[in-house]
């Protein structure tokens, strides 16, 4: 479909200057596909200004003057009136270059002339050819931009919508195929490689729409050509698209490439996993400083709860992730906890994943946690995974699967170790998680607080009704442990109860030891002052007898009488 052409009554209708049929500017657009071509620069200028497209795609201005001429627009030295005034000057046939054309007419000076021919040499319109090229990275971004632009730009620009590209075959999978109508050239340049994953890796990209650094994550090329692959990794950033959660990484865009490779464009974060966030927390004992960890623990644990709410709302939105654990989550620097990594979620009751990820396990790595993805019957992270999913009942998966994997993160966070330990036999990894077979967190971590142990081993109960109905309830557990309240998963003894209550009303608690303390020193006190007493009444007791009967020993009666 063509758009309607600009304006015959337009201020700055140059098609009337050197008419050009729009056919011919649709063919010069698709032709502008080469990345050798100078048409091939033309996407940022006709977004301000369609006529330049109507003038140059008609002519044959050489490449490098173009680019030349467009650099010194992008730096301020030109606007598009003095730029017009150049271009039509040049179509007269003055046999001057349009930068030769500038000069003399006073729009730039021999020093900025040559500071724009040392910016952009002939070489690098050469190297131009290969987007990849580490010479065109070079370049400021400016010109890289202007380099790898794409006909989509060019199409935007003057309202064309086309595509001659054969439409492509249904998906054996139900998964619609995405046309490949953007590449990363156009919007986005890529800078480096940031991480790999099972599926796909992911760079570190500039978006020149927003001009801010995102990730791309990119198919990897050994699963481009394999339709279930392909249409995983779209069922990835469709679901993860989906949810619109402060937790979870936001998708900026989804296209292919030139080849058919798909990609989406996210967030990109900025921060470490809570893998190894907890590595670093146990790298200590705990236990030894306990005091002095706990505030470093409460923080850990209010991470959880971010956790619990992003998960939470994925299920309200009929989405599981299947694959929860340190590693998948990121923290920031600045309170942001994100649940990354949905390649093998589901939407509950769609059947459209499920000759894929019934092929899907991840495969420990050296460092004790599962990152990589190999064929098998089993989905997920065997040291994380709940039990149905070890035994490959993938159709029985719900919510209580995603709230075992966060039980099994929050044993690794409490204790430092997998509830399922690591082993380099899959098969052995497996068999223990199917069987559910746990050590006690309380056995694992013997100076954890049992309201903690208990909350952990609920979560990780071997049936899914035995575990908290929602994440939501094991977060308001969670909370109420930290709000030093009664949890739900542990029955309080006695003293346990008395211990939390003068905890929680520290205050009147004091008030009455101090109260205890001053009854008991006084009533000490007064037995001592009641003892002297006593004691005193008795002496002075005994001191009148003695003095009474002294008294009656001298007196004449009592003495007998003289002989005569």
């Amino acid at each position: 479909m063509i758009g309607t052409p600009h304006s015959k009554n337009s201020t700055h209708d140059c098609t009337a200057r050197r008419p050009v049929a729009p056919r011919l500017l649709l063919k010069a657009a698709a032709d502008a596909r080469c990345y050798g071509s100078g048409n091939r620069f033309l996407g940022g200028l006709v977004r301000r200004n369609r006529c330049w497209y109507n003038i140059i795609m008609g002519s044959a201005v050489n490449s490098r003057d173009l680019l030349l001429c467009l650099l010194a627009k992008q730096r301020g030295l030109l606007d598009d009136v003095r730029l017009e005034g150049a271009v039509v000057q040049w179509q007269a046939g003055s046999g001057a270059s349009l930068l030769e054309i500038l000069e003399q007419r006073g729009d730039i000076n021999r020093q900025q002339r040559t500071e724009l021919e040392s910016a952009v040499s002939s070489q690098a319109i050469e190297t131009a050819v290969d987007p990849q090229s580490s010479r065109l990275r070079e370049l400021p971004p400016g010109v890289r931009r202007l380099l790898v632009g794409g006909v989509s730009d060019v199409a935007l620009a003057t309202d064309v919508a086309f595509d001659t590209r054969p439409a492509s075959p249904p998906s054996k999978t139900g998964v619609t195929p995405l046309p490949t109508t953007l590449t990363p050239g156009e919007r986005f340049d890529v800078l480096q490689v940031h991480a790999q994953g099972g599926l796909g890796v992911v760079f570190l990209a500039r978006d020149h729409e927003i001009e801010r650094t995102v990730a791309l994550k990119q198919i990897k090329s050994q699963w481009a050509d394999d339709e279930d692959s392909r249409a995983r990794f779209l069922l990835e950033a469709r679901i993860t698209g989906r949810l619109e959660h402060p937790g979870i990484v936001p998708i900026y865009a989804l296209g292919a490439d030139a080849t058919g490779r798909p990609y989406y464009a996210m967030r990109l974060i900025r921060g470490e996993s809570l893998l190894e966030v907890l590595n670093r927390f146990h790298a200590t004992d705990v236990a030894s400083k306990l005091n002095e960890r706990m505030p470093e623990l409460r923080k850990l644990l209010q991470r959880f709860v971010d956790v619990c709410n992003a998960v939470d709302y994925a299920h309200s939105k009929g989405v599981i992730h299947r694959d929860l654990k340190p590693s998948n989550i990121m923290v920031g620097k600045y309170g942001e906890t994100l649940v990354v990594d949905w390649g093998l979620a589901k939407v509950i009751g769609s059947d459209e994943d499920v000759a894929l990820t019934t092929r899907m396990v991840r495969q420990p790595e050296s460092e004790g946690g599962a990152t990589s993805t190999r064929i098998g019957t089993t989905i997920g992270t065997p040291a994380y995974m709940s039990p149905e999913q070890a035994a490959g009942r993938n159709d029985e998966l719900g919510p209580p699967t995603d709230i075992y994997s966060l039980g099994a993160t929050l044993y690794h966070m409490l204790t430092g170790e997998l509830p399922h330990a690591d082993d380099d036999d899959m098969g052995v990894m497996i068999a223990r998680a199917e069987h559910g077979k746990v050590i006690p967190a309380s056995i694992a971590a013997p100076w954890l607080p049992r309201p903690l142990a208990s909350i952990c081993m609920k979560a990780l109960s071997l049936a899914p009704e035995g575990r908290y109905v929602s994440a939501r309830a094991l977060s308001d557990d969670i909370e109420r442990w930290l709000g030093d309240e009664p949890v739900r998963a542990h029955r309080e003894s006695v003293s346990e109860r008395v211990y939390r209550w003068t905890r929680t009303h520290r205050t009147l608690a004091t008030s009455l030891f101090v109260g205890y303390l001053v009854a008991t020193i006084a009533i000490i006190i007064g037995s001592f002052g009641w003892s002297y007493l006593r004691v005193q009444q008795e002496e002075r007791k005994q001191r009148a007898n003695s003095a009474a009967t002294t008294e009656a020993e001298d007196s004449p009666a009592s003495r007998p009488p003289a002989a005569d």
